[in-house]
This record gives structure tokens, sequence and C-alpha cells, in this order.
């Protein structure tokens, strides 16, 4: 191939290529060399001879040219031999136009040496889901080809290849034979594929670390923020930044080495900045100031805090110092643009930094201003830093920092927040402001919320040795309801029964008595309180008048789940009597409430079933505050049994409640008359070992899961979930008698 002399003319037999190719010639000389402008021309005509329409050379036109000026030389080639011999000729030719557009996210996303292993990977896509089915010769497009594609923007710029290729393999690994759900999974449209992205992108995820920092801001500062992950994409497009209000830290769901930064010691950094921010500011008026007072004032105030800190752990000096950006003194023209933010970014260096090269009159004496301050003074305040900074920006303003075009490159020190709680706005405060927004609301319409979106949980893969993240959907619901009076009914029925249990609850109930000092009023006088209160009294000083001593029955600390399977074979009659399993279990769930609720534990009742993995019913029947009364009755009156048996997830959402509980001894008491199962899961096993991972996870929590089988098979898989854990109840007519036997047997 040779350069050309003289302007090339283009053949081709398309009017409208011939069209499109004028309107963008100009612009894609500009920025290729001869070479890849000879690339350029031979792909166009190459790709309107192989008889497949103008539309793939109108892509090829509109996109190459950026993408050789990205890739260099060679590339244009490159993308041609491939596309043509990799997708114009197989199933996937209808979708050539769509890879080439898609080229557009690619060189936003990828750098100058990465097209081959970029194309490596759409090649291994392409091979892997391009299918055929046995018996019939045809071979079927890529279903999720296209998904892929519009995706592939995110794809590039949240995963590196790796991550990209384990995603990949993941979606190929459970719906390889499903295109619907192939194409959903590529599409990042469902919960699984989103947890699995979210998995493998690169670098080093908050969701990993998060409990290693809660206990490290606990242990160091004794705070219990709540931490809130943000998407690290929405920060970089929309200049968002990490703040923390209300309790709640905000702060970016992943971070990567920065600075020779680890990405933990990134998030100590954040943390501990913002946790110092909380300590020593105090929020004064900003409606008088302008933006640029108000940015100087941030600087000297995040130095003020962090040296504040400083005194209690020295060792977060270095971080945040390795973490301050390096700007050089004349990086900034600041005859051509603002150089607001490139002063502000030196200063934050010189405060930080006692080692930093800057030599400008101005960085030198406000540094010292600002250490002699600290230095000389017992307490500084927010005031100070706010003085400092309008001081500073009145020396040195300059007529450029009004211009439109602001310098702003690596100005930023990524572990510092956007500074709200240093600044209070009256304005905001308008009472007539808030008059209408009352107003406003008083107008509006109630809106009603029909149902809890679902709660994702995870599923063991037993075959593969690992979770499937967020693989089923748990619907939430509040039980329907019926007449209370026939759990009244069931009552009565076991009207011997009852006086039984509660002989034996009498001698459940907690017997000791705990003694409460310092009561003004009580059982008896507290006579070393007393004495002291005397002697307060005759030296002048004011007594403590809490001198009296009382009594109280210790209380049971134990807090139960009693979890019920909602399966369809509870309709199934028991056999010699005319009942089914599902009447004998409202008997027994009724009797046992009525005991717990004389021994006043912490108890809640749920019910579960299934219907696929995409929709697992969680109903609540009582919750933990609730008492037994006639609300509770009426929805255990209208237990309906129907579906599957998806234990493993109902298990890990009980626990979620469980474990909020505040108790030394938390129970779950699993009542089931079958092995799990689902529709959707044709091996038996998988549902089993999931079901034995959730318990396990359970127990890890210090909770006490234990199950009650009605399956007189129970012995062929039980103890493969529960271990030694579990009852089985062969005379299923015998429940009501058992079960809150049972309870009192594992709570005494």
């Amino acid at each position: 191939m040779t350069k050309s002399l003289q302007p090339r003319q283009l053949h081709c037999a398309f009017d409208s290529v011939h069209t499109e190719f004028n309107k963008q010639i100009e612009t894609a000389r500009q920025r290729l060399s001869p070479t890849l402008l000879d690339e350029y021309y031979d792909g166009v005509e190459f790709f309107a001879k192989i008889g497949q329409g103008p539309s793939i050379s109108i892509a090829f036109i509109s996109m190459m040219y950026w993408v050789g000026e990205h890739f260099g030389e060679g590339s244009i080639n490159k993308i041609t031999n491939f596309s043509y011999q990799t997708i114009s000729r197989s199933p996937n030719k209808d979708l050539l136009v769509d890879f080439l557009l898609s080229f557009m996210e690619v060189i936003n996303h990828t750098g100058p040496n990465e097209l081959d292993e970029y194309l490596a990977f759409i090649d291994y896509h392409l091979a892997k889901t391009t299918y055929s089915v046995h018996g019939i010769h045809v071979t079927h497009s890529s279903p999720s080809f296209k998904a892929l594609l519009s995706k592939i923007g995110m794809i590039l710029g949240r995963l590196d290849y790796k991550g990209a290729y384990a995603w990949v393999d993941y979606g190929l690994r459970y719906f390889k034979r499903q295109p619907d759900q192939q194409e959903a999974f590529f599409s990042l449209s469902t919960s699984d594929s989103r947890a699995v992205f979210q998995r493998q992108r690169k670098g080093l995820l908050f969701i990993d670390v998060e409990r290693q920092l809660y206990l490290l801001q606990k242990s160091l500062w004794g705070k219990e923020y709540v931490y809130a992950p943000y998407s690290s994409d929405f920060e970089r497009l929309q200049f968002f930044r990490p703040y923390i209000e209300d309790g709640t830290i905000r702060l970016p769901d992943v971070y990567s080495e920065l600075n020779g930064v680890p990405p933990l010691r990134r998030y100590l950094a954040l943390i501990a900045h913002l946790i110092a921010h909380k300590q020593y500011t105090k929020a004064v008026i900003a409606d008088n100031l302008s933006p640029h007072q108000r940015l100087f004032a941030e600087v000297f105030e995040d130095a003020r805090v962090e040296c504040l800190s400083a005194k209690r752990y020295p060792g977060l000096v270095d971080i945040w110092r390795n973490l301050m950006p390096e700007l050089g003194e004349f990086d900034c023209d600041e005859t051509k643009q603002s150089g607001v933010k490139h002063r502000a970014a030196i200063l934050s260096r010189a405060l930080i930094d006692d080692n930093h090269s800057y030599k400008n009159t101005d960085i030198l004496d406000y540094a010292a201003r600002f250490k002699a301050l600290m230095t000389g003074k017992e307490s500084t305040s927010t005031e100070d830093s706010l003085a400092l900074g309008i001081s500073f920006l009145a020396k040195t303003k300059k007529a450029s920092d009004s211009l439109a075009d602001l310098y702003f490159d690596n100005t930023e020190a990524s572990y510092r927040d956007d500074n709200r709680m240093m600044w209070r706005f009256i304005e905001r405060e308008d009472e007539g402001e808030k008059l209408f927004i009352a107003e406003l609301y008083n107008d509006m319409e109630p809106v009603t919320v029909e149902a809890i979106p679902p709660r994702y949980y995870d599923e063991w893969d037993c075959f593969h040795k690992s979770y499937k993240p967020d693989w089923v959907s748990v619907y939430e619901r509040l039980h329907s309801h019926s007449d209370p009076s026939k759990i009244d009914g069931l009552l009565e029925r076991h009207a011997n029964l009852v006086k039984q249990l509660k002989r034996v609850l009498d001698l459940l109930k907690p017997q000791n008595k705990k003694r409460l000092r310092y009561q003004e009023e009580g059982a008896e006088l507290d006579l070393d309180i007393a004495l002291r209160s005397v002697i307060d009294f005759k030296n002048g000083s004011q007594p403590d008048t809490r001198i009296n001593t009382d009594f109280e029955h210790d209380s049971r600390s134990v807090s139960v789940l009693l979890l019920l399977d909602l399966s369809e074979s509870l309709n199934d009659i028991v056999p010699g009597t005319n009942r089914s399993i599902l009447e004998l279990l409202q008997e027994a769930v009724s009797l046992l409430s009525w005991a717990v609720e004389q021994l006043g534990d912490n108890f809640a009742i749920a019910g579960f079933n299934s219907d696929t993995r995409e929709r697992v019913m969680y109903y609540h029947i009582k919750g933990y505050s609730e008492h037994w009364d006639d609300t509770v009755k009426s929805r255990l009156a209208d237990l309906k049994a129907e579906y599957s048996t998806r234990m493993g997830a109902a298990i890990r959402h009980g626990a979620h409640y469980l474990d909020l509980q505040q108790s030394d001894k938390k129970l779950m008491l699993i009542l089931t008359d079958g092995e799990p199962s689902d529709i959707d899961v044709p091996n038996s096993k998988v549902l089993i070992k999931d079901t034995r991972k959730a318990v396990q996870e359970c127990q890890q929590k210090g909770m006490y899961p234990y199950c009650i089988s009605l399956d007189n098979k129970a012995d062929g898989y039980i103890s493969d979930i529960f271990g030694s854990h579990y009852s089985v109840i062969d005379r299923i007519e015998s429940l009501p008698k058992e079960l809150p036997k049972l309870f009192m047997s594992l709570t005494k």
C-alpha cells in the first residue's frame, strides 16, 4: 500500500455511502496519517462490495477515523479483517453495524495498545454464545451480543479484562442454553448479573472491607456512623464528593491504589478526615461569602482539622500527604485561565507538607501563619480558618480569577469531602419557604405504596463451590387475615393441654429477683446511699434523694422466630384423620404462641413458599413487637398452602430480622413437612446444600437454627442440613402437643 499523493477517489456503487463519506472525509484527513487514511478508504470500499448493503460502510465512515486516531496505524485494517472474518461471515452479520458503532464507547474506555485484547474478548463472547440446536444443522446468532455491545462502555470502564471474562463465564455457566435469560444477563438487567458484575470490578470493593472499616472507626474514635456507598462513576461524571450527614458517611463504592497508597488506606484516610470534621468543625454562616472565599476557607479548615486529628494519630499525616496532589507552581498560565483551583491546590499541599518545593511568597507567608496558629493558640475554631481564607484571597486575588476557563487538572484531593458541614445558610431556613412547601405537600394527594421491593439473596452452588450472587428474589408481605374466632376454637379444643402447659410455664417463668439501686421510691431503704446522703446534707452539699432499693424479676433473654413451610404439600390429609397437615399446624402454632405470650419471650412467626428463584414469598404473621391478639390470630387463621419450598432463602431472610433482636439467645424454629425443593431446580441436592449453607451462616451469627420435620422420610436428608439440631415428629396428629413442649425444652 502506498501513500496517496492526490486526493483518492472512493470507488463505491452506493449513493448514500458517497453522501456520508463526503460529510466526514475532511475530518478524517485532519485526524489520520496518510497510511491510516488509505486503511480508511480500503475499509469503506471493501464493506460496500461484500453484498450486505450500504449500512456497514456508513457506520464504518462515521466511526473509523476516531478509532484510527486513538489506536494508531494498522488498527483500521485489524478491525476491518476482524469484522469480516468473525462477524460478517457468521450468523451474527446483522449485528456488524452495532459492533462498529460501539467503538465510540470503546475508545473512551481503552488505551491505545488494548485493541487486540478487546477484539479477543469480543471473539471469545461470540464463540461461546453462537450456538446450534442438536439435530438441526443451522447455527444461530448470539442471543446476547447486542446486549453486550449496549453495555460495552460500562464493562470496559469498570472491569479489567480478567473480571470481564469472569463475568461472561458466569453468565454462560447458568444461561448458555437459555437465550432469553442470557440476553437479560448480558444487558445487566437482572439482579444476579449486576451482583456478579459488581464483585468483578477493578480495585477494592467497599463492601469487602465495610466491617473492617466499621470496627476501625469504632475502636479509634468510638463512633458508629453508617456507611452508604455511591458509584465511583457517578463521582466522576457528576463531580460528586464524599460527605457525612445525619450519622451517615457517603463514600465511593470502589477504590484503586493511588500514588502508592493501597485502597484500604484510602478509605481510612477518607473516614478519618470526615470524622475529624465532625469533631472539630462548627458551622459558620455562609450567606455573605463568595464562592472563592468559601473555597479558601475550606482549604484552611481541612488542614486545621487534619492537624488536630494528627495530634492523636500522627500516622494519618503520611497517608493524607501521599494522597494530596502535587502540582507544579507554574502549571497554570493565569493570563489565559482562572487559577483559583490551582492556587488552592498548592496551598493545600503547603499546609500539610513541610517539605514542599513552592517558592511563592504568599504561599509561604500563609503556611507560616497557619503553623503559628496551630502551635501558638491553645484552641482554634472554624472562624480562624474563615479569617485566614478571606485574608489569603484578598492578598492573592487576580483579574483572571473570573475567567470562564478554569484550571482544574489534578486539583482535588480524593479523600476530602464537600465541606457541607462547615456552612450554614440562613436563607434555606426562611419560614415563608417552609410554609410554601407545607402547603404544597398538603395539596398533594397521598401516595400509596402497594408492595415492598424484593430483597435479593445469594444462593450456594454446590457444584462450583461458590455463591451465585443476588440469585433469589424474596418478597415480603403481611399475611392476609380472616376470622380470629377460628383460632379461639382450636385453643378450646385443647383445653386440657392448655392447663398442662400452664403448670409447666409457671415453672419456666423467671423467679430470680434483680436488685435496682438508686430509686426515689422502692421496697426498702438502701442504707449505704442513705448514709452518704446524710453526710452530704451535714456538709452543706446537695444530698442524693435516690435512697431506696426496689426489685424486679429477671426476664428471659430469648428471641424466637418460628418459620413455617407453607408449601402445597401441607394440604395433604393426615392418615387416620379427616384433617389436613395445615389444620394441625395451625393448632400447634396457636398453642405455642399462647405459651410464649405467657412467658413474655420476644417471639415472631413467619411463613414462606416459593415459585422459582424469581418469587420466594415471605409472609409476616406475627412481629416481634406484636402481642398474641386478634390481629395475629386472624392472620394465622387464614394460612394457605401453595407452591414449593426454597428454604435457604427464607432462612436467610428470617435471620436478617432475628439478628436485629437484642437477646442473649436467638432461636430459629423451622417447621417443615419435606425437603427443600422448587420447580426450577430438578436436582434436589442443590437446594439441600444451599439450605445447609444458610444454616451455617445463621450459626456463624450466633443464632440457633432448629428444624421440626413432619416428614417420616426426613432421616435421609435432614441431618445433612441441620446436623443434630432437629426433631422428626412421625405422628403428625401429635404436633399440637409436641411443638410447645419442644419449644420449652429448647429455651429453658
